[in-house]
C-alpha cells in the first residue's frame, strides 16, 4: 500500500497555483503526444465489444464501466505526475453546480480553468481559456486532426440540465453493484444507475450530453480535458458507494461477459477489475472520504 495517499480535491477548491499547475501539466502532456494516447484508448475500447456484436464494450454499458475508468484515471494521473510531481487529479462535482441559477457560470468554465462554451457561429469551437485551437487540437476516432475543441454547455434538448444531488443520493441507495443481463438494461444496478441508462440520459451520461461538443460524442470525449474531472467525480461516487455498501461485492463474480469478470483483463490493458477495487491501495483518496468514514465508524 502507498505510504502517502494523493488527495483528489474538488476542482473549485484548488488554489490559483494548483489550477495553474493542473492546466500546465495537461498542456505539457498534449505537447508531448501523451494526451492523445488517452483519446485513442477510449475510442478503441468503445469498439471492443464484449462479446463481438454485443451492446456493451470494454469500457461502457457493462459491469467494467467503473473499474475500466478508474484504471484510465489512474494512468492519466500518473502521467500528470511525470510533468508535475505530487499533483492530484481533481474532480468536478456537477451535482453541486446544478444548484446554481446558471451552471454555465460556474468557476469551472472560467478562463483560468476549463474555458467556456463554444462559439455557435464557429461550430461551437471554444475560443477562451487554455484549450483554444492555438494550443489544443483535437483528434477523431482514427487519430486524425479534428480541429478545435467543441462545447455547447446546456445546449442539448435531452440533457439541458445537470444531474442533481438528489439524483446522486438515489443512485447511492441501490445496494446491488450490477445484475444480468449486464448491459444498459440491467436493473437493479448501481453501475447502470450511475452510468445513466436507467430513464436516461442520467448522471454520467447526462453530464456528457450537457457539456456537448466533443464530450457529447463518447468515443472521443477525452478530447475535452473536463472528461477527466467528470470521471473523477463518477469514481468518487463509486468510492462513496463502496464505503456505504462495503459488504456488497463487485458483480458478476464469474460467468459474466468477457472483460467484465473480476479476473478478466480490461482491454487494452492487462489490468483486471479486482486490482482496482480498493482505490486507496492504488494511492489516492477523495477529500470527501474522511468525514464519511468517520460517520460509518459511529
Amino acid at each position: 500500500m502507498a505510504t502517502k495517499l494523493n488527495v483528489r480535491k474538488n476542482v473549485l477548491h484548488l488554489t490559483d497555483d494548483e489550477k495553474h499547475e493542473l492546466i500546465c501539466a495537461i498542456l505539457k502532456l498534449k505537447k508531448k503526444g501523451i494526451y492523445n494516447r488517452y483519446i485513442a484508448w477510449h475510442a478503441s475500447a468503445g469498439r471492443f465489444h464484449t462479446p463481438q456484436g454485443a451492446d456493451r464494450n470494454a469500457a461502457h454499458m457493462g459491469p467494467a464501466f467503473l473499474p475500466w475508468h478508474r484504471e484510465f484515471l489512474r494512468r492519466f494521473e500518473e502521467d500528470l505526475q511525470t510533468v508535475a510531481p505530487g499533483i492530484s487529479l481533481p474532480y468536478w462535482d456537477w451535482a453541486a453546480d446544478a444548484r446554481l441559477p446558471d451552471p454555465r457560470q460556474s468557476p469551472l468554465w472560467a478562463e483560468d480553468l476549463m474555458g467556456g462554451s463554444g462559439n455557435p457561429e464557429n461550430h461551437f469551437v471554444v475560443e477562451d481559456g487554455p484549450f483554444t485551437q492555438e494550443h489544443w487540437e483535437t483528434i477523431d476516432e482514427d487519430g486524425n486532426p479534428d480541429g478545435g475543441l467543441r462545447r455547447n454547455l446546456g445546449g442539448s434538448e435531452r440533457a439541458s440540465t445537470l444531474p442533481t444531488v438528489r439524483d446522486v443520493k438515489e443512485a447511492l441507495k441501490v445496494d446491488i453493484y450490477d445484475s444480468p443481463p449486464w448491459n444498459m438494461t440491467s436493473e437493479p444496478s448501481f453501475r447502470n444507475q450511475l452510468e445513466g441508462f436507467i430513464n436516461g440520459p442520467q448522471l454520467h451520461n447526462r453530464v456528457h450530453g450537457w457539456v456537448g461538443g466533443h464530450m457529447g460524442f463518447v468515443p472521443i470525449a477525452p478530447n475535452d480535458p473536463v472528461f477527466f474531472l467528470h470521471h473523477a467525480n463518477v469514481d468518487r461516487i463509486w468510492a462513496i458507494w463502496q464505503i456505504i455498501h462495503k459488504k456488497e461485492p463487485y458483480l458478476p463474480q464469474q460467468k459474466g461477459p468477457f472483460g467484465h469478470n473480476p479476473t478478466d483483463p480490461m482491454y487494452p490493458w492487462d489490468t483486471v477489475p479486482e486490482e482496482v477495487m480498493n482505490h486507496r491501495k492504488m494511492g489516492y483518496l477523495y477529500d470527501t472520504e474522511a468525514k464519511l468514514l468517520k460517520t460509518k465508524k459511529k
